[in-house]
Parts: structure tokens; sequence; C-alpha cells
């Protein structure tokens, strides 16, 4: 049964191998029901369950949220539930810190 244990070489993460693909289906089942992403819950898996504690924790839920929100927000609009006034209300208030928060977080990489 070793062939399903699973070792990350560049994470360190050693785990069955039908964990995260597992774990990730049953957050996205749950949280796409409320409209949302669902990798606000895998950071708590990475750390608790998997030891994952690098910073590479925040580009894996970064490309969960790129996988999973386009097809939210093509449903919300196809069934005409986009309030459009809103969305670029938040849009707009979403974008400085979008590039705030990239350029404070590259500053603190390289000091």
């Amino acid at each position: 049964m070793d062939f399903l244990y699973a070792h990350f070489p560049i994470s360190g993460v050693e785990t069955w191998i039908f964990v995260p693909p597992l774990v990730a289906f049953v957050i996205s089942f749950f949280t796409s029901m409320g409209g949302v992403s669902g990798a606000f819950l895998l950071l708590p898996f990475q750390v608790s369950v998997l030891h994952f504690t690098s910073p590479a924790v925040s580009g894996t839920n970064q490309f969960f949220n790129v996988i999973a929100i386009p097809s939210g927000v093509y449903r919300y609009i196809r069934e005409k539930r986009m309030i459009w006034p809103l969305t670029w209300v938040v849009i707009i208030g979403t974008l400085p810190g979008v590039f705030i928060g990239a350029w404070v977080r590259r500053i603190s990489v390289w000091r």
C-alpha cells in the first residue's frame, strides 16, 4: 500500500495520495453553494493537517481561487443575479488593496 502514500518533495508534505483531492472536492462542494471559492478553508487544512507552513500556502490558495472564481462569476452573470452597481463598488475598493498588498509583500520579501 506504499504506492498510495505520496511524498511531495518541494513542500515536504507526506500524505495519502487521495486526501488532498478529496478535501478539495468536499470544500468546493460545500462552498460553491454559497458562491465562494473555499480557499479560506484550504489554508487551515494545509497548515493543521498537512503541516505545510511555508509561504507557498498563499500561492496554492491563490491558484485555487483563480480556478474556482471565474466559474462562479460566469454562473451569476448567466443567471442574471449579478448586482452590477455593488460589483463595481467592490472592484473599485479591492483593486487598490490588491496592488498595495502585493507591493508591501514584495518589499517585505526582499528585506
